[in-house]
């Protein structure tokens, strides 16, 4: 027997639901049970609670079937609050039922702006602020909209092949079964965006930030986006990625101990703040590199390639520097102390402010 029942579908108070009137729980009762008793309770939680109060209820509609659903259906068409409007739709448009869809097609909450056509026509006026548009299945192939903002824009299956959103702000958007093959997303922000689905063959990634961004195994992306993304939403301590291409990634902050970079080429790579202590590195391409402020301390950094790279206030204490190439680099306010240096290259190298190995700001004679 099921000692932790679900919910029956239905809209009658249960056993375990706190009832109207203010008469308390039964004792025991289950994480899922409704606060104000049953399908009414969600009901008038939905039209007199607090807009918080009101998100928190939508998902639990969907444990009392069809009665339920027509209460999100409700939501959606009618609700005094905006987000809670948004949020049936995104609830409702990943149901697979004809009364779920017809509903998301015939009470958007997203905002007109005349489809592919209207934006690339407000583009060319000078206009940049789409958010929240409704872009559902748009044809905007190779359209340049760099830089423009397209905060929780619906574009769910749309075709974005070759398109042009460098630097564009995308956060939250929508982006569902679209195709986004070529596209040029470098410095754009994906985060907390929908990518369940979409397809990420031969997009520039270039400073492209996809914290908080959703994949799903349907996603279709190269191993170097899929290895950006990880790094970004997981870390990557401890991680083997050898050899891999990193270059221009945005990887900023993240905790990196004890990850193998040998022969990985991070050219260009941003690491400002990255913890990349006891990090194998040998052998790596980190010309011109962002490392400011990170910690490198006790890093295996043999034979990398540091040419022109950005070590401003880099923690290097104890790191392996043996015949790395340091020429050009800015090495200002760093801390060397106890790295090893044999054979290590400086030309230069900019040092206002450094710790030598020897622990002293004094620059030695053979320096």
């Amino acid at each position: 027997m099921n000692s932790n029942p679900q919910p029956a579908v239905g809209s009658s108070p249960r056993p375990w639901d706190l009832v109207l009137g203010g008469q308390a729980a039964a004792s025991g009762a289950p994480p899922y049970a409704l606060v104000l008793g049953g399908l009414e309770g969600a009901r008038r939680r939905l039209t007199r609670g607090e807009e918080a109060v009101r998100l928190a209820t939508l998902p639990q509609l969907l444990q009392y079937g069809p009665a339920g659903l027509a209460e999100l259906v409700a939501a959606l068409a009618g609700n005094s609050s905006w987000a809670v409007r948004l949020a049936a739709w995104r609830l409702l448009s990943q149901l697979e039922q004809p009364e779920a869809e017809e509903a998301c097609r015939t009470y958007s909450p997203f905002r007109p702006v005349g489809g592919a056509q209207g934006v690339i026509a407000a583009y060319r006026r000078g206009e940049r602020d789409f958010a929240y548009a409704d872009l559902e299945g748009a044809d905007l192939q190779e359209a340049r909209l760099g830089g423009a903002n397209f905060y929780e824009a619906n574009l769910r299956k749309a075709n974005l092949r070759l398109c042009n959103f460098n630097g564009a702000h995308l956060r939250q958007a929508d982006l569902r079964q679209a195709n986004l093959q070529g596209a040029k997303l470098s410095g754009a922000l994906l985060e907390g965006a929908d990518l369940r689905g979409a397809d990420l063959r031969g997009v520039k990634v270039s400073g492209t930030s996809l914290r908080g961004s959703q994949l799903s195994d349907a996603t279709h992306l190269e191993e170097r986006l899929r290895h950006i993304w990880q790094l970004q939403n997981w870390g990557g301590e401890g991680q083997d990625l050898a050899g891999q291409d990193l270059s221009k990634a945005d990887l900023r902050g993240l905790v990196l101990r004890q990850i193998c970079l040998r022969g990985a080429n991070l050219k260009r790579a941003d690491l400002r703040g990255s913890n990349l202590e006891e990090a194998d590195l040998r052998g790596a391409n980190l010309q011109r590199t962002d490392l400011r402020g990170a910690n490198l301390q006790s890093a295996d950094l043999e034979g990398a390639d540091l040419r022109g790279a950005e070590l401003r206030q880099a923690q290097l204490q104890g790191a392996n520097l043996r015949r790395a190439d340091l020429s050009g680099a800015n090495l200002e306010q760093a801390n060397l102390e106890g790295a090893q240096i044999e054979g290590l290259k400086h030309s230069g190298a900019r040092i206002a402010g450094l710790i030598f190995p020897d622990g002293t700001p004094l620059k030695p004679w053979w320096w």
